[in-house]
């Protein structure tokens, strides 16, 4: 008789440590815990040095750094767009990039410069559509 209570107080013990998990693991997973972001950034790489604000419908919104740049100037792969405010753009003002094609990856590379300086940098990133 001793045996079966020792071993029907270990079968209740970690039973009911088992059935904790299983309660825990399903409140995760009902929270949407291990479910893949649906808001991830359509796109990687991104730019290095522009911040990514929104895509949508061809149009890409990127905030610009820190300093004012002199010279900018967009281009898409397989099409051409445009980009806007113009010249000079302001430090951490809105560019508005417009006319990307909106099927497949498309890689957009912007080439711009810092005002006083006369080095063109090149900045890339690729849009998953």
């Amino acid at each position: 008789m001793i045996k079966g209570q020792a071993s029907l107080e270990y079968l209740m013990t970690y039973g009911i440590a088992i059935a904790i998990v299983v309660v825990a693991i399903a409140a995760l997973y009902s929270m949407g815990v291990f479910k893949p972001s649906s808001s991830s950034v359509p796109c990687s790489p991104c730019f290095a040095n522009f911040a990514f604000k929104d895509y949508g419908g061809g149009t890409l919104i990127i905030k610009n750094g820190p300093r004012e740049l002199d010279v900018f100037s967009v281009s898409c792969e397989g099409t051409s767009c445009t980009a806007s405010p113009s010249e000079p753009i302001d430090p951490s003002a809105d560019i508005t990039i417009t006319g990307i094609t909106t099927t497949g990856d498309v890689q957009i590379n912007i080439t711009y410069s810092y005002v006083g300086s006369e080095i063109n940098h090149t900045d890339t990133a690729t849009i998953h559509n």
